[in-house]
């Protein structure tokens, strides 16, 4: 199996793969890249979360390719697509985005599967552990690595999960006979205080840099996601966070 990862402002994470740079806010070069490779399966994983051309548009743009070119399509989106009032949602919940780039994440899905009928929706949380050149949460992790304390609200609760369980799911579900919308998220309902201690623990951080606060009221209260289906469909489920004890080897921020 050949692989290309694409990278724009930063370079994709070293691996046994090509490293190929793409502008994602040009759908013409989205285009002629998947015409270029030809894949069998394009992962749209890239956003912005005040740039619509790179989380909307190119997403339907990369879609779009992958349906000329006969390609199997996964669109990765968010828990922030629902307003947070009741939490463990499902794949029948409605969206109800309160955020911009909950607004941008919804609207991509809809636009992609119009698209792409057969194209798989991968909804997950926040995620942890290691990502292209960097840690996950970012947030967390880039400012706890710069010794800076961070503010982490006791009041929202989200269901993180780790990278390479979305990415293992992902890869799964691709090769299964399926399509639309599947929660891949961890089973533990965290807030971003209890998270934070985890990742604290998980990457050797000071936890003293925690600084517990409030969510402002702009933010989803609740936006837990019930990933039973996918569960029972691979035959696993996410890893639970508070459950690993020890950092990823290679693991830079």
């Amino acid at each position: 199996m050949e692989l290309a990862g694409t990278g724009g402002r930063r370079p994709v994470r070293p691996g046994n793969w090509r490293d190929v740079h793409l502008d994602l806010a040009a759908p013409s070069a989205v285009r002629e890249l998947v015409e270029r490779e030809r894949p069998a399966a394009v992962f749209y994983c890239a956003y912005d979360k005040s740039n619509p051309a790179i989380t909307v548009d190119g997403a339907v743009a990369a879609a779009r390719a992958a349906v000329a070119q006969g390609a199997r399509f996964v669109l990765f989106s968010s828990d922030m697509v629902f307003d947070g009032r009741t939490g463990g949602y499902t794949e029948q919940s409605p969206s109800s985005p309160i955020s911009h780039y909950g607004a941008m994440k919804a609207e991509a899905e809809a636009l992609v599967q119009a698209e792409h009928p057969n194209a798989l929706v991968i909804r997950t949380s926040l995620l942890v552990g290691e990502s292209g050149v960097m840690l996950r949460p970012a947030y967390e992790c880039g400012s706890f690595a710069r010794g800076q304390s961070v503010v982490l609200y006791r009041d929202e609760w989200r269901s993180p999960t780790h990278v390479d369980d979305v990415v293992r799911a992902a890869w799964e579900l691709c090769s299964l006979e399926v399509s639309g919308v599947f929660h891949v998220a961890g089973a533990e309902r965290l807030t971003r205080v209890e998270l934070g201690r985890i990742v604290c623990g998980l990457f050797r951080f000071d936890p003293a840099l925690i600084r517990e606060a409030d969510r402002p009221t702009t933010r989803p209260r609740d936006t837990s996601l019930d990933s039973r289906r996918v569960a029972a469909l691979l035959g696993w489920a996410p890893r639970a966070l508070s459950g690993l004890t020890r950092l990823p080897a290679g693991a830079r921020a």
